[in-house]
């Protein structure tokens, strides 16, 4: 036992609190870097290879305390599919396939999906921690479910507004 958790679950646990701060701290870096090549692009795989150590931490730490901690693997998934289709969308935006399926459009996928990723990191986050944050502790639990959706949501709709594209693809155009 290391401070109240056996071996097994305490090492993954380290691991995946630190993989969570450096995602976040990545994220932050990565949506506050120029977007242009450099440091913007090299942030962003730094952030999506973090997410990968916390999506496989979170899903080892769930199934130690299944059914209890279901839930995180759920919110786990949900934002690892996010922050990979974001990638996703990106990396591929000049290959046929995904000109046909997204066009120009690429960029909304992007943003929305990285952005989707981060908002459901720090869900997680609070959802499953609050109860040990002092002055947190006295809200009630939805606020943990709503509040990092609410405070991203101005940005999504500052960088849509910067980056989408102004006049819909048509099909007709590829």
């Amino acid at each position: 036992m290391i401070a109240g958790f056996p071996w097994p679950f305490f090492v993954p646990l380290v691991i995946h609190a630190l993989a969570g701060l450096t995602t976040v701290v990545m994220g932050i870096l990565t949506f506050t870097a120029p977007k242009q090549p450099g440091r913007h692009p090299t942030w962003g795989v730094r952030y999506l290879w973090a997410y990968t150590v916390v999506f496989f931490t979170a899903t080892l730490l769930a199934i130690q305390r299944w059914p209890a901690d279901a839930y995180l693997l759920g919110l786990a998934t949900v934002g690892y599919g996010a922050a990979l289709g974001s990638y996703g969308a990106r990396r591929y935006r000049l290959t046929g396939w995904m000109q046909r399926w997204l066009g120009n459009w690429w960029v909304v996928a992007h943003l929305c999906g990285m952005i989707g990723s981060y908002v459901v990191l720090l869900t997680a986050f609070y959802v499953d921690n609050a109860h040990l944050i002092p002055l947190l502790q006295r809200l009630p639990v939805l606020v943990f479910w709503v509040m990092p959706t609410l405070i991203t949501l101005p940005f999504l709709v500052r960088a849509l507004r910067r980056f989408a594209p102004r006049q819909p693809t048509s099909y007709a155009d590829g």
